[in-house]
């Protein structure tokens, strides 16, 4: 079985052959008129132009930040540390709800996550995926 060299070839690639989509309708739905230019990606032949990995994570049904993230570290790692030191870029989804929570919290009050905010916010978190857990 053929394996890219590159780590965003492979996971587009190991995406791809998931998929249920032809190359074909891949290309289609990210805006490119033939499925050669899928192939040549997904072989690493080219790299993943960023600009399309939204498109590309749709038209998959995979994680638009996790493939984001990869190629970053392949293609542009400075960019990559500077992003996440900064923006925080690499979030999982429930860590970006947690600060849309607390953006939106914001938008009522000042919050100040001192100490003894951090360990009620702990406490509640535990129980609710203890919750989680026995309720299955």
């Amino acid at each position: 079985m053929f394996t890219p060299a590159s780590p965003t070839a492979q996971y587009l690639f190991d995406a791809i052959e998931a998929s249920t989509k032809t190359q074909k309708e891949i290309a289609r739905e990210v805006g490119y008129p033939s499925a050669n230019i899928i192939t040549m990606m997904k072989k690493g032949e080219t790299k993943v132009p960023v600009s399309r990995i939204p498109a590309l994570a749709k038209a998959l049904d995979i994680d638009t930040s996790e493939l984001i993230d990869i190629a970053l570290k392949e293609y542009h790692p400075e960019l990559r540390t500077c992003l996440r030191e900064f923006y925080g870029v690499g979030l999982n989804l429930q860590q970006k709800l947690m600060l849309e929570l607390l953006d939106e919290a914001e938008t009522i009050t000042p919050v100040e996550l001192d100490a003894g905010l951090c360990d009620t916010l702990l406490q509640v978190m535990v129980f609710a995926g203890r919750l989680q857990m026995e309720i299955g």
